[in-house]
């Protein structure tokens, strides 16, 4: 029998990135990792979406177990990490995760061993970073024996499942009802025959006609518990809904909980799902938030995180677990995504009287909050059944953000590959991320994206890039653009036409200001706000004086915008937060159907970050506006606002001020010519 060797030492390595400030080739970065040269020395790829290193050992070997050594500097940022296997460099199998957030140290003695549970045999071993950041270590190092010639076309892949599992799906719907046809069509749109979904609808809410609720992989139903923040009422929510799919969608075989803020971001794939299961690992791959497994409820630790916390004040609820449902250990994940066969769901399932009493603890909401349907799950499986379980959907925790378009990029091609979902989306159909997995063109190019390099690829991606630039001008051609005060006056003949205005703002100012109180000669309007007006944040720590010019020439609006501190100086800018906001209308109600905020150039980075503080007004509420398009053109860089399709009537553009702000805009609206 071969001696057990370091089969990584001296091998061939890479990574997904390297980092900017480094100047040597990518290769001889990530060979720092398999050489003893200088033991200080570390791989290092640049900050991205799960960063990846890989050794090639040049030969199929049986690999019994691996060996990470942190670096001196950062350990932190390698907590969360996966080790990935293949035979090919092509096809990847994972073996292990560390999801837990302990440390490792940067010895030999001190670094972090993974023992495989059964020999793997492999070629290709990659360690990938579960999360963004950085990934750099001093050293990985491979041990096992070299194959012998008969064993060396061994596969690494685990075994292929018999049939493809039947799979329900079930959401605790809470959203607007214009989202669900959106939501509907996004499970549709990235799983197959074999899965099903189930959405409990509020109790007492009409469920809103839609020609997908008799697709026959959907079962959309009104659900008798009244959902609430606080106690046990959402997992409530979940066993309705799988008592509804035992009768709906009778013999499945796994059942998936989600979240109606989540979406689908690629297609589902049963067997990666039901392989990771089978990895064991205690909590959601890339959870950035703490948790703990199997805490005896007789000590719960203070100061781990507010929930524990909490649970630890909770004594009644304690005592009722210990005493009386024979649970001694708890346990949290998070319920979004939480995947796991028939077996670990009837745990909870056939003790539903227990939830109910769980929850009957929490009915007050003065109390401190248990989210139980994150404590609850996992900790009845581990008691109950097997124990068994992964989650599919990966959550943005920190900070707790909505999707963006970059991020949709980074994780259509880098996600885990059992991992097919993300919250929070945005349930506007119109923001850029969930507008792209709803249009079948779009969904294409993220498929295109997230394919391995093939012969002919880029050919073909060149190509889509000329096409869409094509269309793009096309598209831009037929906009046409309107100064925004051409409704305030009544011939644009008259030449040039302006609106100048100024105020004071002290702690004793109206949170509202008229716009006939900062500038004169507004038009006489219909509605009770006007064409303009100003809405004072609720504190203002120092006396503020605003100067606004609006001025139109025929061919454009012009904004000239100050807020000068008291003791402050005209003509400074500076990032801060917003706390006031200038409301203005293009008096077209629903024809304004895109406002357009152009800089010329030179232009600062703060003044930028304004035009994405934007807030948009029915007239009695405002929310925030991110751009959906920015676009050069000339010395300009514009900046385009669609209104929702859901708001109809008039509308406000409303312009942020800074504590410095000094700001020259111009502004317009389309599509359709005044």
């Amino acid at each position: 029998m071969n001696k057990m060797i370091d089969l990584a030492l001296g091998r061939p390595a890479t990574q997904s990135s390297k980092h900017p400030d480094f100047v040597l080739p990518l290769e001889q970065i990530a060979s720092e990792g398999v050489s003893r040269d200088d033991e200080n020395s570390s791989f290092h790829t640049a900050a991205e979406w799960f960063p990846w290193w890989q050794v090639d050992l040049e030969r199929p070997c049986s690999i019994d177990r691996i060996l990470l050594i942190n670096t001196d500097y950062w350990p932190v940022r390698n907590r969360m990490f996966t080790i990935l296997v293949s035979m090919d460099g092509k096809a990847w199998d994972e073996v292990f995760s560390k999801t837990d957030h302990r440390l490792f140290g940067s010895s030999a003695e001190e670094g972090f061993e993974v023992i495989l549970d059964a020999t793997v045999c492999a070629r290709f071993v990659r360690v990938r970073l579960d999360n963004w950041d950085y990934l750099h270590l001093k050293s990985v190092r491979v041990f096992g024996q070299e194959l012998d010639g008969e064993h060396r076309y061994l596969s690494a892949a685990q075994p292929p499942l018999a049939a493809a599992p039947k799979v329900v799906f079930a959401a605790n719907y809470n959203e607007e009802d214009e989202f669900l046809p959106v939501y509907l069509q996004n499970f549709l749109n990235f799983t197959d025959e074999n899965c099903f979904l189930v959405v409990n609808f509020p109790s007492g809410r009409t469920i809103p006609p839609h020609p997908l609720l008799s697709h026959n992989r959907i079962h959309v139903f009104n659900g008798r518990v009244e959902r609430k923040k606080w106690g046990g009422t959402l997992l409530l929510g979940h066993m309705e809904s799988y008592g509804e799919a035992l009768h709906i969608f009778s013999g499945f075989e796994y059942f998936c909980t989600c979240a109606s803020n989540g979406l689908f971001i690629r297609p589902f794939e049963a067997a990666k799902a039901v392989q990771h299961v089978a990895t064991g690992a205690l909590a959601p791959v890339g959870m950035t938030r703490h948790y703990l497994i199997d805490v005896p409820l007789e000590d719960i630790p203070r100061g781990e995180a507010w929930v524990w916390d909490n649970l630890q004040e909770a004594e009644p609820f304690r005592r009722y677990l210990i005493d009386e449902a024979d649970i001694s250990l708890i346990s949290i994940n998070q319920i979004e995504g939480l995947f796991a066969d028939r077996e670990e769901w009837d745990a909870l399932y056939q003790r539903i009287s227990v939830l109910r009493r769980c929850d009957g603890y929490f009915a007050n909401p003065t109390q401190k909050t248990l989210a139980l349907e994150e404590f609850l799950p996992v900790t009845f499986f581990r008691r109950f059944a097997k124990g068994e379980f992964t989650n599919i959907c990966h959550m943005l925790w920190e900070p707790i953000r909505e999707l963006t378009f970059p991020d949709l990029l980074e994780f259509t091609q880098k996600l885990p590959a059992h991992m097919c979902q993300v919250k929070w989306f945005s349930r506007n159909p119109d923001s850029m991320p969930t507008a792209a997995l709803s249009n079948g063109w779009s969904r294409d190019l993220l498929a295109d994206l997230a394919r391995e390099k093939v012969s002919g690829q880029q050919h073909n991606r060149i190509l889509n890039r000329a096409l869409t630039a094509h269309y793009n001008a096309a598209l831009r051609a037929l906009e046409t653009y309107t100064p925004l005060t051409r409704a305030w006056r009544s011939d644009a003949r008259w030449g040039r036409v302006q609106w100048m205005g100024s105020q004071i703002i002290t702690h004793e100012t109206d949170r509202i200001i008229k716009g006939a109180d900062i500038f004169s000669g507004l038009p006489l309007t219909a509605h009770d706000r006007g064409a303009a007006w100003v809405r004072i944040a609720p504190r203002v720590e120092r006396e503020t004086r605003i100067e606004a010019m609006l001025a139109e020439d025929g061919a454009t609006t012009t904004l000239h915008l100050d807020a000068v501190p008291q003791y402050g100086h005209p003509g400074e800018h500076g990032w801060s937060e917003a706390w006031a906001v200038l409301f203005l209308s293009a008096l077209q109600d629903d024809r304004a159907e895109v406002f357009r905020i152009s800089l010329t150039r030179p232009f600062e980075h703060s003044h930028e970050q304004l035009l994405m503080n934007v807030r948009r007004s029915n007239g009695s509420n405002d929310e925030a506006w991110l751009p959906i398009l920015q676009e050069d053109d000339g010395d300009k860089r514009h900046f385009y606002y669609l209104r929702p399709e859901c708001q109809k009537g008039e509308i406000w553009l409303g312009i942020p001020m800074f504590h410095s702000t000094s700001i020259k805009l111009e502004l317009s609206f389309g599509i359709a010519p005044v």
